[in-house]
């Protein structure tokens, strides 16, 4: 949409107007994704143009979103918090034409250290009209652990934590802050890049946005975002009051926090409907933990909101109206609401999953539309050295794909991220080409999920290669704990982190190899050329009675090699013909009532 010069004059409009409501809703939300497109096309890492670990909004005069971009779901309640708080905290009277705040304090709303925010003002004839808004992932922020997660055990250990400040003022660049970030990281270009695309996403934004109001003008633009928030809070408190009345309570468990040996943690959750309003309370949770896994208050928002999202009309808009219904309790000091300076660099991405794996339990007290566990870990790894060709330092996150849990109405998804990711799969020859490693193999976990009517998905196994000297760290979860059925089904297989050196044959955890506390969280165990690294990813849980699975179903599992006929028929009581092509009806029925007699 072109700017109005100020001579042409503005189009009439009217905010009662359905057809302009849904031009300019989409208009935004469009806008937010042409920020993730900059960003992407611009940045220098990784996560930014590969797997897209971003999420970008539009916010009105009051503070409240009116769009966002479909990126990362990690962000998408954590967002509200930040933004609120550091409007707050900076004063929409202390802003100014040319102002950009950067903020990553976990303490102030945010997710983790890791996810900066970068928040523009938008003027018009003086005045802040709007904000423009991102949360992204930066790979490296100092700390005692390359790419941040490990087992660190306080927020000082974390890396640089910023409470809201001017990174540009009157548009340039203050550089005294910069020069701070720089100095604080392992990839200071890396970070400077990164920093500079996100920041030059809401210049976008702020172009749009006034180009809109100048179209249209401020009032106009003021009356349609309230009508977008309210029309979404209407659907959402509608599909709410769909759902049984009643407290519905789950609880779940973390396996470790890299720090104490083999301590599980306790996660409570109990879902209150009433009427067109849900109250989530997780009292009864565990004190927060010494090593990492401590979420922050904006991430249990977050994974509340996903959640009760993942359950309701998908087509619905996520913006301020949206969250209005919603209310959520986490005691502080809880691993549910972290106190400073407790560490929680792994809650918004590892901890998260199965908080919404445990709200989908008590989910599935009532509905359908619930889910079994995920394989529910990001499959963390974090990669420190210098490049075999350049001699230049490297940073690099993995994120790992896994299965999700299986639905009432179908299987899980296979070799996917979490649900709080929605990032995507790094290519291997990205990996090779920009890193001194070499991706072995790369392929489906076998006998990864749970079995049920509906099986979960397939988690995945990578093996890479070593070609330099490296640091390596992990917060991995499910090596313990497995991602558990529902309605009958079966649990799934565990994550599995393995390491070989060079010189030998045998596969060893880090615990039996470099005698850390948990093989699946540490920090900066040494690797040398030729050491491989194995990471095998959960499959998602069950869902229902496996003797109930479509027979039609196995025999396609069996034909894509995803299981053989001795475990169709161990299993699902499903026998196979001989030449493996078709299912013999008449000796399956046989099986699978000798399997239930026997299981009664």
């Amino acid at each position: 949409m072109a700017a109005v010069s100020a001579n042409q004059p503005r189009v009439r409009a009217d905010v009662d107007d359905p057809i302009l409501l849904e031009v300019v809703r989409n208009y935004l939300i469009s806008t937010c994704e042409e920020m993730g497109a900059a960003m992407m096309r611009t940045s220098y890492s990784t996560m930014f143009n590969e797997a897209r670990d971003f999420s970008c909004g539009i916010f009105d005069k009051a503070g409240e979103m009116v769009a966002m971009g479909d990126f990362c779901p990690a962000h998408i309640g954590a967002i509200v918090h930040t933004v609120e708080w550091a409007i707050k905290e900076v004063g929409p009277e202390n802003m100014e034409p040319g102002d950009v705040i950067l903020h990553n304090d976990p303490y102030r709303g945010g997710c983790h250290l890791p996810e900066f925010l970068t928040l523009k003002p938008c003027f018009h004839d003086g005045k802040v009209v709007a904000y423009a808004a991102n949360i992204a992932h930066m790979t490296d922020i100092g700390g005692m652990v390359p790419a941040a997660f490990g087992d660190t055990r306080n927020i000082f250990q974390e890396g640089i934590r910023l409470p809201p400040i001017k990174i540009y003022r009157q548009d340039r660049e203050v550089e005294d802050i910069f020069n701070i970030i720089a100095s604080n990281v392992r990839t200071p270009e890396v970070s400077r890049g990164d920093l500079k695309a996100m920041v030059g996403s809401t210049y976008l934004a702020e172009r749009r946005v006034i180009e809109l109001i100048e179209r249209y003008g401020v009032d106009v633009f003021n009356g349609l975002a309230e009508r977008i928030k309210d029309i979404s809070e209407l659907l959402v408190r509608r599909a709410i009051s769909q759902m049984p009345d009643g407290e519905y309570t789950a609880v779940g468990y973390l396996e470790d926090d890299g720090v104490v040996r083999d301590k599980r943690y306790k996660f409570v959750v109990t879902v209150v409907i009433r009427g067109d309003e849900i109250i989530v309370d997780y009292t009864g949770s565990d004190p927060q933990a010494q090593g990492a896994i401590n979420q922050s208050f904006g991430t249990t928002a977050s994974a509340t909101y996903a959640t009760i999202f993942h359950m309701i009309d998908e087509g619905i808009a996520k913006n301020g109206g949206a969250y209005r219904p919603i209310s959520i309790v986490a005691p502080p000091g809880t691993v549910v609401n972290v106190n400073y300076p407790g560490s929680c660099v792994g809650g918004n991405s590892d901890t998260y999953p199965n908080t919404m794996d445990v709200l989908f339990a008590a989910f599935a007290q009532f509905s359908d539309r619930s889910t079994a566990a995920d394989g529910g870990t990001s499959g963390l790894l974090g990669f420190y050295g210098n490049s075999a060709d350049s001699g230049h330092p490297f940073v690099l996150l993995h994120i790992e794909g896994m299965g999700w849990g299986a639905r009432a109405d179908s299987d899980g998804n296979d070799a996917i991220v979490t649900k709080n990711g929605n990032c995507l799969n790094s290519p291997c020859e990205v990996f090779e080409v920009r890193y001194p490693v070499r991706i072995e193999s790369y392929r489906i976990a076998e006998r990864s999920p749970g079995v049920g009517r509906h099986r979960g998905g397939y988690g995945v196994e990578r093996i890479w290669r070593c070609l330099a000297p490296s640091t390596v760290s992990a917060h991995l979860n499910r090596l313990m704990v497995q991602p558990w059925g529902i309605k009958g089904g079966r649990p799934a297989n565990n994550t599995a982190l393995l390491f070989q050196r060079a010189s030998e044959t045998e596969w060893k955890t880090a615990h039996e190899l470099f005698g850390t506390l948990s093989s699946g969280k540490f920090s900066n165990i040494q690797l040398m050329p030729g050491d491989q690294i194995l990471l095998r990813t959960p499959g998602g849980g069950g869902y229902g009675d496996p003797l109930d699975r479509d027979p039609g179903n196995v025999r396609r599992d069996v034909l894509d090699g995803l299981i053989d006929s001795a475990g169709a028929a161990d299993v699902y009581g499903v026998v196979m013909d001989a030449d493996r092509e078709s299912v013999d009806a008449e000796a399956t029925a046989r099986l699978r009532e000798a399997m239930a007699d026997a299981a009664s």
